[in-house]
């Protein structure tokens, strides 16, 4: 692969703002912070916009005004160390294969679909599946070390 920036999983992005757990969303917050401090550049994809807007909107205990989700990923666009990262149809036919094969969820296989296509081999993320994914490292800013 390219050494393009690392790739922020959605759960990361949610953490952030997760009051609910407030280990996760101090460990999130630095990681995200050193992006708008421009100590290292991160990718997100288009697929992790819209889940975490799905997420912090419907799902989390304590939901985020839609003023606030939708500030944070205007800030991600804007901001030159954001890498937001697109797929089209043809990414959507790679990730069924990716999933049969590696056994994963569809919506984690087009994700890695995603990343394959730009050329980004790290994902920083919790969930210890992506790891059947040969090429791919898993970084869990959760984890020390």
């Amino acid at each position: 692969m390219t050494g393009k920036p690392a790739l922020v999983d959605t759960n990361i992005l949610c953490y952030a703002f997760d009051t609910g757990v407030p280990e996760k969303r101090e460990a999130a917050r630095r990681l995200l912070a050193r992006v708008f401090k421009n100590e290292e550049a991160l990718a997100v994809s288009v697929q992790n916009l819209a889940e975490f807007a799905v997420v912090t909107r419907e799902k989390m205990e304590h939901p985020l005004p839609d003023e606030i989700i939708t500030r944070f990923i205007e800030d991600i666009i804007a901001f030159d160390g954001w890498t937001v990262v697109r797929y089209d149809a043809g990414t959507v036919t790679r990730a069924i294969g990716i999933s049969r094969a590696g056994t994963i969820h569809f919506w984690d296989a087009l994700l890695v679909a995603t990343m394959q296509e730009q050329g980004i081999d790290t994902i920083w993320s919790e969930d210890a599946h992506f790891s059947k994914i040969p090429w791919l490292t898993v970084k869990n800013p959760f984890r020390p070390g």
